[in-house]
């Protein structure tokens, strides 16, 4: 094999590889790479890269039209599940802003304030089991949507808490500062 023409190959990594055997219509013989000058070889490694660059700029649309599509687009395809979900976090931040003032233990507040959006919590937990189940034909894939929709209600109810203890305590904090 060491006898076979070698085909040196622009590459995208460096100047050029080497790739046996191939026929010499795969590439550029070893032999006619070696007589090029420096800007030749510059130019036929690079000139792959340099239209790649061109083709993709070109396409690209302005950042602020796709950001807005994209904005668009998610507010039409969310299912209905999560904007419950929105008014269960709004509704646990009203209530636990109700008791940043008071006394209680940071811990107590946010419990407080998941007890009381309790109904909410469960609308979305409906919500999104149904969501689950729309697309579920066997008992068997019911009973996965009714396990997932009771940890994403738990692990929702659980940030949740973290979250609104964080926050009184951030709060209390910036209060005693003023």
């Amino acid at each position: 094999m060491a006898s076979e023409t070698q085909i040196i190959r622009p590459g995208l990594w460096s100047m050029h590889q080497t790739i046996a055997p191939f026929s010499s219509d795969a590439g550029i013989a070893a032999s006619q790479y070696s007589e090029w000058t420096p800007l030749r070889r510059l130019a036929v490694t690079t000139l792959p890269m340099v239209a790649l660059l061109a083709a993709c700029s070109s396409s690209q649309p302005p950042a602020e039209s796709a950001t807005q599509a994209a904005a668009q687009e998610s507010v039409q395809v969310a299912p209905a599940w999560q904007a419950e979900r929105v008014k269960y976090m709004e509704c646990v931040q009203v209530k636990v802003d109700d008791g940043v003032s008071s006394k209680a233990v940071p811990a107590d507040v946010a419990g407080g304030a998941l007890s009381a959006c309790q109904d909410q919590l469960k609308v979305m937990h409906d919500a999104f089991q149904s969501y689950l189940m729309a697309g579920m034909s066997s008992a068997h894939g019911r009973s996965s949507a009714k396990q997932a929709a009771d940890r994403v209600t738990t692990d929702t109810r659980e940030k949740a808490r973290v979250y609104l203890t964080r926050y009184v305590e951030v709060e209390r904090y910036k209060a005693g500062q003023r």
